[in-house]
Parts: C-alpha cells; structure tokens; sequence
C-alpha cells in the first residue's frame, strides 16, 4: 500500500520488486494506492493530491497554519478513509501489510491516521517501508506539526516493524523515536532478465532522432530540484563532444516548482544536444497516439552513460539499475552513498557538488578506453549481485516474517 504505485519513482519501482519477489516465496500480493498503472485496488482517498488532501497538506506545510485550528478537519477525513480501508479489509482478509512511506513522510496526514487505527483493529502485522522521513525535507522541519508528526510518522505499534532504506535513516530513526528497524537496500532482479535490446527497445534511438554513434547520458530521475541536473548539464557542455546528448527520462514531481522550465533554459543557454522524453517513459510498454511508449529499463539498455548527481537520496534506485545494465555512471558523492554504497567498491566518476576538471578528464578517458570501461562495468555487475539482487533481499524478507 501506498499513495501512488505508479510511474518511475523509487516507491513504485520498489514496490513491485517487493511484489516480484513475494510472489515467488508463494504469497499473493495486491497493491492498494490512491493511484495505479497496474492492476490491483484503487481507492482514490489515498492519494495525497486528493483535493481535500491536498488543501489541508498546504495550509499547515506551506502556509503554516497551526496545526490546531485544522486538527478535527484532518481527523473528520481520516473517519471517512478508515470507513473505506475498513470496508476492503474485510472484503479481502488480508493476513499481512507492507506500507511504503505513509507513515514517513507526513504527505497524506489523514491516511497515517486511519491506516494504524485499521492495523490496531484488525490485528495486521505490517513492515513500514520508509522510503523518506520528514525531518530529512526542510519543508516539514519549518511546521508547527512537531508533536503530531511525532506520534504518526512513523507510529509506535507492536504490530508495525519498521523498514529503512539506508543506514543513516536506520540511525536517525533509533535517535529520534526510539524505532529499531531493519536496513533492506535497493534492489534489482540479476538473475532474472536480459539487459540488452530486444526487437521493441532497438527503435528508441530513430524514435528520439539519436544517431548510432551518438553518446547518451541518461538522467533517468526525476526533474526535481534535489536532483541537481544542472550539473548533467554541466558535465556534458564541459566535455564538448558534438556526440553526446543529455536525455532526460523523469518527468517533475511534487517538490519541482519551476525546476523543470529551469533546467531547460540551462540546457538551451549551455548549447548541449539535449532530450526531454518523460511523457513517453512510463512502466508498461505501449503505443499512445502512434507513439512507442517506453520503459525506463529501455532507456538504460539504449543509453551509453548515467549521470547520478543527486544532492540527496534515500538509497540510489538508478544507481542499482545503472550497474545492472552495465553503464558506467558519473555521481554525486551524495550522503547514503557515501555511507553505505561507496565502501562496497563500485567504480564510478564520483564528483563533490561540481563538474571539476578531473572529473571531465576521466569521463573522457573512459569514454575512449571501451575494453577498460567494460571491465570497469563488469565488475560493478558483480557487486551489484552480491549485494542488491533480489535474492540479498529475500533472505531479510523471512526474517521479517514472511
């Protein structure tokens, strides 16, 4: 369950390996959300842009309404949506509950309120898998909503076993609420598929007017601020090869602003080759309006580089998919990676919050040395069997309980 299991983002890609693999430890899994591009329940409430929603989440967080003069507003639609979610869990029994992000990040109040009160009633155990906590957005840290974040994301239930994405999170949790949990990282299915072209993705390049001998550098995030793809932009106008070309396959988010219209008018002013595809990466193959529809995993098989310059992370999603696919990657030595992703031994152009000269030097080199780059890939490959594939996750899944 969630607010959204939709799209590219790291909640509804992680959700659906979850499911990957829960399916085949022989449980059925149904995905609850707000919103869906698969099967599974709908109920709208659940999602955070739900008007009423919505309104409440901007007075208190943008406007700083205090929280009290709104506080029974909240409570009247967590009564509504725990009518719906009581309704559903009596129609389909369900014996377990995995949560990702509702009781961490204070986006949807209402539904936090009504979720654990379902929990508590119908005795579900649940994993929270906390993707992001409040305290990590600066936005959260300026309310007046302290005590009632304090006691909802995330709650302390018997019946709720916290999940944290990175180390750093697990710590902060502990500090904080006095939560233990357990760190199950970012994942991907190494044994499972090919990661190379197939009939449908080997029209991406003529689709997008990219030329065979064209470089790609993918930013395959989302185009949000904390992304810092003006330095993608950067790096490729600093390596002024008239081949490379910088395509972006996220679309804006929640948190954007007028980042996108930003990181346009950059690429424009830096001169560099650029693609803006997001409306046709989606998570599901199709054709819209006569148009191939791709998957982001088309993206990473066509692209020859990734560009991974994030300020922030809650673990590194692309990250693992540009070592599954074998691409080199350039990264912003951003906090979780130093922490729990760089003492693994990966190999990648690491940069420190800018494109320096070194940093331009080695992409360049590893540019024109294929046979040293691939061992380079190759090896990435390895550690990301070792430590990310869905086997590694598993095993920390049936100590979980399930």
């Amino acid at each position: 369950m969630s607010f959204r299991i939709a799209g590219t983002d790291g909640v509804s890609l992680e959700a659906e390996r979850w499911r990957t693999i829960l399916r085949r430890m022989g449980h059925e899994v149904t995905f609850v959300a707000g919103e869906l591009d698969r099967s599974g329940l709908l109920i709208p409430e659940l999602h955070f842009s739900h008007p009423d929603v919505y309104r409440v989440h901007q007075m208190v967080v943008d406007n700083n309404v205090n929280y009290k003069k709104i506080e029974k507003e909240i409570f009247a639609m967590a009564g509504v949506i725990e009518g719906k979610l009581r309704e559903q869990f009596r129609r389909f029994k369900f014996e377990k509950l995995v949560v990702a992000n509702v009781f961490s990040l204070p986006i949807h109040f209402p539904l936090a309120v009504a979720l654990e009160r379902v929990i508590t009633e119908y005795r579900i155990p649940t994993v929270s898998r906390n993707h992001d906590f409040w305290w990590e957005r600066p936005r959260y840290l300026k309310s007046h909503c302290f005590e009632f974040f304090k006691r909802w994301f995330p709650p302390a239930n018997s019946l709720i076993t916290h999940v944290t994405i990175n180390s750093l999170a697990q710590k902060e949790l502990k500090s904080r609420q006095g939560l233990e949990s357990t760190v199950v990282w970012d994942s991907f299915d190494f044994a499972g598929r090919a990661n190379g072209l197939d009939e449908y993705s080997m029209h991406f390049r003529e689709d997008f007017g990219l030329g065979e001998k064209d470089i790609i550098f993918l930013q395959a995030t989302r185009i949000v601020q904390r992304k810092q793809i003006e330095l993608a932009v950067e790096l490729v106008r600093k390596l002024g090869d008239p081949r490379a070309v910088l395509v972006l396959a996220g679309r804006d988010g929640d948190e954007s602003g007028d980042y996108l219209q930003k990181i346009k008018r950059l690429a424009k002013k830096a001169g560099i080759r650029h693609k803006f595809i997001g409306k046709r990466v989606n998570g599901t193959r199709k054709i819209k309006e006569g148009k191939r529809v791709y998957t982001l995993w088309d993206c990473f098989a066509n692209c020859d580089w990734v560009t991974y310059p994030s300020e922030a992370e809650g673990f590194g999603n692309q990250f693992v998919e540009a070592v599954y696919f074998k691409k080199p990657i350039v990264v912003n030595r951003y906090p979780v990676y130093r922490a729990d992703i760089e003492p693994l031994g990966f190999e990648t152009v690491a940069i420190n919050g800018e494109i320096a000269r070194a940093a331009v030097d080695k992409t360049r080199r590893w540019m024109t040395d294929a046979a040293g780059t691939r061992k380079i890939v190759e090896k990435n490959f390895a550690l990301g069997v070792k430590y990310f594939a869905f086997e590694v996750v598993e095993k920390k899944l049936q100590k979980l309980g399930f």
